[in-house]
Protein backbone atom coordinates (compact mmCIF):
# COMPACT_ATOMS: atom_id res chain seq x y z
CA UNK A 1 0.00 0.00 0.00
CA UNK A 2 1.84 2.81 -1.23
CA UNK A 3 -1.10 5.56 0.51
CA UNK A 4 -3.89 5.55 2.48
CA UNK A 5 -7.20 5.11 1.17
CA UNK A 6 -9.28 8.30 1.72
CA UNK A 7 -11.56 6.75 4.01
CA UNK A 8 -8.64 6.07 6.11
CA UNK A 9 -7.15 10.05 5.49
CA UNK A 10 -10.64 11.28 6.37
CA UNK A 11 -10.19 10.15 9.71
CA UNK A 12 -6.81 12.42 10.83
CA UNK A 13 -7.43 15.27 12.63
CA UNK A 14 -7.44 18.40 10.15
CA UNK A 15 -8.59 15.98 7.10
CA UNK A 16 -12.07 15.15 7.84
CA UNK A 17 -13.90 17.15 5.92
CA UNK A 18 -11.66 16.32 2.22
CA UNK A 19 -8.85 18.80 3.53
CA UNK A 20 -5.74 17.76 1.33
CA UNK A 21 -3.03 16.29 3.64
CA UNK A 22 0.60 18.45 4.05
CA UNK A 23 2.43 15.40 4.16
CA UNK A 24 2.04 11.61 3.39
CA UNK A 25 4.81 9.52 4.00
CA UNK A 26 4.80 5.81 4.42
CA UNK A 27 7.06 4.78 7.79
CA UNK A 28 9.48 2.02 7.99
CA UNK A 29 10.16 -0.24 11.24
CA UNK A 30 7.24 -3.18 11.06
CA UNK A 31 6.45 -5.75 9.27
CA UNK A 32 2.76 -6.40 10.39
CA UNK A 33 0.96 -3.36 9.54
CA UNK A 34 1.05 -0.28 7.02
CA UNK A 35 1.95 2.19 8.70
CA UNK A 36 1.94 6.10 7.39
CA UNK A 37 3.10 10.14 8.61
CA UNK A 38 0.19 12.04 7.68
CA UNK A 39 0.93 15.92 8.74
CA UNK A 40 -2.21 18.14 8.32
CA UNK A 41 -2.96 21.57 9.86
CA UNK A 42 -3.76 20.31 12.67
CA UNK A 43 -0.65 18.61 13.62
CA UNK A 44 1.39 15.51 12.77
CA UNK A 45 0.25 12.19 12.98
CA UNK A 46 0.85 8.23 12.94
CA UNK A 47 -1.97 5.86 11.20
CA UNK A 48 -2.00 2.42 11.17
CA UNK A 49 -3.88 0.33 9.12
CA UNK A 50 -3.84 -3.81 9.34
CA UNK A 51 -1.45 -6.09 7.23
CA UNK A 52 -3.07 -9.38 6.18
CA UNK A 53 -4.05 -11.28 9.26
CA UNK A 54 -1.10 -13.75 8.34
CA UNK A 55 1.12 -11.01 9.01
CA UNK A 56 -0.27 -10.20 12.81
CA UNK A 57 -1.19 -13.57 14.58
CA UNK A 58 -2.00 -12.95 18.40
CA UNK A 59 -2.90 -9.58 18.20
CA UNK A 60 -5.99 -8.38 20.04
CA UNK A 61 -7.13 -4.35 19.52
CA UNK A 62 -9.10 -4.15 22.55
CA UNK A 63 -6.30 -5.00 24.82
CA UNK A 64 -3.86 -3.42 22.88
CA UNK A 65 -6.30 -0.11 22.87
CA UNK A 66 -6.74 -0.27 27.04
CA UNK A 67 -3.11 -0.59 27.38
CA UNK A 68 -1.78 1.70 25.33
CA UNK A 69 -4.37 4.42 26.11
CA UNK A 70 -2.92 3.68 30.26
CA UNK A 71 1.08 4.26 28.76
CA UNK A 72 -0.27 7.30 26.72
CA UNK A 73 -1.57 8.71 29.69
CA UNK A 74 1.47 8.22 31.91
CA UNK A 75 3.54 9.59 28.75
CA UNK A 76 5.11 6.45 27.56
CA UNK A 77 3.73 6.15 24.43
CA UNK A 78 2.75 8.58 22.46
CA UNK A 79 -1.09 10.58 22.54
CA UNK A 80 -3.90 8.41 20.85
CA UNK A 81 -6.37 10.28 18.73
CA UNK A 82 -8.43 8.03 17.01
CA UNK A 83 -8.86 4.06 17.18
CA UNK A 84 -11.76 2.01 15.14
CA UNK A 85 -10.34 -1.41 15.58
CA UNK A 86 -13.03 -2.60 13.46
CA UNK A 87 -12.22 -0.85 10.55
CA UNK A 88 -9.00 -2.29 9.33
CA UNK A 89 -7.68 -1.63 12.89
CA UNK A 90 -7.52 1.91 12.40
CA UNK A 91 -5.42 3.81 14.36
CA UNK A 92 -4.26 7.36 14.91
CA UNK A 93 -1.54 8.90 17.34
CA UNK A 94 0.86 11.69 17.64
CA UNK A 95 4.09 11.52 15.53
CA UNK A 96 6.95 12.13 17.78
CA UNK A 97 10.20 13.15 16.73
CA UNK A 98 13.29 10.66 17.21
CA UNK A 99 15.35 8.01 16.56
CA UNK A 100 14.47 4.58 16.23
CA UNK A 101 16.76 2.30 18.56
CA UNK A 102 19.52 0.29 16.53
CA UNK A 103 20.48 -3.46 17.81
CA UNK A 104 23.65 -1.75 19.16
CA UNK A 105 21.37 0.47 21.76
CA UNK A 106 21.01 -2.82 23.65
CA UNK A 107 24.79 -3.27 24.10
CA UNK A 108 24.98 0.09 25.83
CA UNK A 109 24.57 -0.18 29.68
CA UNK A 110 23.41 3.63 29.51
CA UNK A 111 20.93 2.91 27.19
CA UNK A 112 19.55 0.36 28.79
CA UNK A 113 19.40 1.59 32.37
CA UNK A 114 17.03 4.63 30.36
CA UNK A 115 15.16 1.59 29.22
CA UNK A 116 14.99 0.39 32.60
CA UNK A 117 13.72 3.45 34.20
CA UNK A 118 10.61 3.70 31.65
CA UNK A 119 9.95 -0.14 31.87
CA UNK A 120 9.74 0.96 35.67
CA UNK A 121 7.50 3.98 34.99
CA UNK A 122 5.17 1.31 33.04
CA UNK A 123 5.24 -1.79 35.46
CA UNK A 124 3.86 0.96 38.01
CA UNK A 125 0.53 1.13 35.74
CA UNK A 126 -2.24 -1.00 36.33
CA UNK A 127 -5.73 -1.48 34.02
CA UNK A 128 -8.36 -3.36 35.40
CA UNK A 129 -10.74 -5.54 32.61
CA UNK A 130 -7.40 -7.37 30.66
CA UNK A 131 -6.63 -11.04 31.72
CA UNK A 132 -3.49 -12.06 33.09
CA UNK A 133 -0.75 -13.26 30.42
CA UNK A 134 -0.88 -16.70 29.47
CA UNK A 135 2.20 -17.91 27.27
CA UNK A 136 0.72 -21.16 26.90
CA UNK A 137 -2.83 -19.74 25.74
CA UNK A 138 -0.73 -17.37 23.41
CA UNK A 139 1.45 -20.75 21.99
CA UNK A 140 -1.50 -22.96 21.86
CA UNK A 141 -2.92 -19.74 19.29
CA UNK A 142 0.14 -20.16 17.38
CA UNK A 143 0.13 -23.82 16.97
CA UNK A 144 -2.73 -23.68 15.96
CA UNK A 145 -1.95 -21.32 12.85
CA UNK A 146 0.86 -24.23 11.69
CA UNK A 147 1.13 -27.02 9.67
CA UNK A 148 0.94 -30.91 11.18
CA UNK A 149 4.70 -31.47 10.77
CA UNK A 150 6.01 -28.24 11.98
CA UNK A 151 3.20 -28.36 15.21
CA UNK A 152 4.69 -32.06 15.84
CA UNK A 153 7.57 -30.50 16.57
CA UNK A 154 6.31 -27.90 19.47
CA UNK A 155 5.23 -30.01 22.09
CA UNK A 156 8.35 -30.21 24.61
CA UNK A 157 8.35 -26.27 24.19
CA UNK A 158 3.91 -26.49 25.24
CA UNK A 159 5.25 -28.15 28.34
CA UNK A 160 7.50 -25.38 29.48
CA UNK A 161 5.23 -22.83 28.87
CA UNK A 162 2.08 -24.69 30.77
CA UNK A 163 4.35 -24.96 33.70
CA UNK A 164 5.17 -21.54 33.58
CA UNK A 165 1.57 -20.06 33.01
CA UNK A 166 0.89 -22.38 36.29
CA UNK A 167 3.30 -20.05 37.99
CA UNK A 168 2.29 -16.85 36.33
CA UNK A 169 -1.46 -17.67 37.39
CA UNK A 170 -1.20 -19.04 41.23
CA UNK A 171 -1.48 -15.64 42.38
CA UNK A 172 2.27 -14.99 43.98
CA UNK A 173 3.34 -13.29 41.12
CA UNK A 174 2.83 -9.52 41.27
CA UNK A 175 1.23 -8.18 37.69
CA UNK A 176 1.16 -4.96 35.89
CA UNK A 177 1.01 -3.43 32.67
CA UNK A 178 4.27 -4.83 30.47
CA UNK A 179 4.98 -3.78 26.70
CA UNK A 180 6.04 -7.46 25.99
CA UNK A 181 7.49 -6.73 22.29
CA UNK A 182 11.11 -4.53 23.25
CA UNK A 183 12.04 -5.38 19.71
CA UNK A 184 14.56 -1.89 18.14
CA UNK A 185 11.35 -1.07 15.94
CA UNK A 186 9.48 -0.43 18.98
CA UNK A 187 11.78 2.11 20.75
CA UNK A 188 11.95 5.96 19.74
CA UNK A 189 14.74 7.94 21.36
CA UNK A 190 13.06 12.00 21.29
CA UNK A 191 12.49 14.07 24.12
CA UNK A 192 12.30 11.29 25.98
CA UNK A 193 12.20 7.37 25.34
CA UNK A 194 8.78 6.33 24.01
CA UNK A 195 7.94 2.89 23.82
CA UNK A 196 5.62 2.40 20.42
CA UNK A 197 3.56 -1.04 19.42
CA UNK A 198 1.34 -1.81 22.10
CA UNK A 199 0.21 -4.62 19.92
CA UNK A 200 1.44 -7.51 22.13
CA UNK A 201 1.47 -5.62 25.32
CA UNK A 202 -0.44 -7.52 28.09
CA UNK A 203 -0.73 -7.50 32.20
CA UNK A 204 1.67 -9.62 33.69
CA UNK A 205 4.77 -10.23 35.54
CA UNK A 206 6.79 -7.44 35.08
CA UNK A 207 10.21 -9.64 34.82
CA UNK A 208 8.61 -10.38 31.60
CA UNK A 209 9.92 -6.91 29.84
CA UNK A 210 13.59 -7.69 30.88
CA UNK A 211 13.45 -11.44 29.80
CA UNK A 212 11.70 -9.59 26.34
CA UNK A 213 15.18 -7.76 26.11
CA UNK A 214 17.54 -10.49 27.01
CA UNK A 215 15.76 -13.24 24.91
CA UNK A 216 15.83 -10.69 21.65
CA UNK A 217 18.76 -9.38 22.15
CA UNK A 218 21.62 -11.03 23.65
CA UNK A 219 24.39 -8.67 23.61
CA UNK A 220 22.21 -7.23 26.25
CA UNK A 221 23.07 -10.38 28.96
CA UNK A 222 26.21 -8.35 30.72
CA UNK A 223 24.12 -5.80 31.53
CA UNK A 224 21.22 -7.16 33.02
CA UNK A 225 21.75 -6.26 36.13
CA UNK A 226 21.63 -2.95 35.03
CA UNK A 227 18.59 -2.84 33.14
CA UNK A 228 16.63 -4.88 35.48
CA UNK A 229 18.33 -2.61 38.82
CA UNK A 230 16.53 0.64 36.90
CA UNK A 231 13.19 -0.80 36.33
CA UNK A 232 13.20 -1.89 40.30
CA UNK A 233 13.78 -5.58 40.06
CA UNK A 234 16.29 -7.84 41.28
CA UNK A 235 18.02 -10.06 38.63
CA UNK A 236 20.39 -11.93 40.01
CA UNK A 237 17.48 -13.07 43.00
CA UNK A 238 15.43 -13.77 40.44
CA UNK A 239 17.91 -15.38 37.93
CA UNK A 240 16.06 -18.65 37.86
CA UNK A 241 12.81 -17.22 37.20
CA UNK A 242 14.29 -14.79 34.51
CA UNK A 243 15.89 -17.54 32.63
CA UNK A 244 12.71 -19.10 32.37
CA UNK A 245 10.70 -16.01 31.07
CA UNK A 246 13.89 -15.75 28.06
CA UNK A 247 12.91 -19.19 27.03
CA UNK A 248 9.15 -18.00 27.33
CA UNK A 249 9.90 -15.34 25.17
CA UNK A 250 12.41 -17.14 22.74
CA UNK A 251 9.76 -19.84 22.04
CA UNK A 252 7.07 -17.63 21.31
CA UNK A 253 8.84 -15.67 18.71
CA UNK A 254 9.77 -19.07 17.22
CA UNK A 255 6.34 -19.81 17.10
CA UNK A 256 5.15 -16.43 15.94
CA UNK A 257 7.52 -16.95 12.91
CA UNK A 258 5.98 -20.53 12.55
CA UNK A 259 2.26 -18.95 12.41
CA UNK A 260 3.17 -17.05 9.75
CA UNK A 261 4.77 -19.39 7.74
CA UNK A 262 8.35 -18.26 7.82
CA UNK A 263 11.39 -20.07 8.77
CA UNK A 264 12.69 -19.95 12.40
CA UNK A 265 14.92 -21.85 14.51
CA UNK A 266 13.40 -23.41 17.65
CA UNK A 267 14.56 -22.19 21.22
Amino acid sequence: MKRPPDWALEQVPGLEHGASAQRIERLAGGTVNEVFRVDSALGRFVLRLDGAAWRRPGVERRRELALHRAAAAAGIAPALHVAMPEAHGLLITEYVEGRLWTASDYADPGMLRRLGERLGALHRLTVSGIERFDPARVAQAYVAQVDGPRAAATAEVLRRLQALSAELGDGAVSTCVVHGDLYQGNLLQGSRLWLLDWEYAQVGDPLMDVACVLAYYPAAQPHRRELAAAAGLDADAQAGALAERVYAYRSLAWLWHLARGEHAEPP
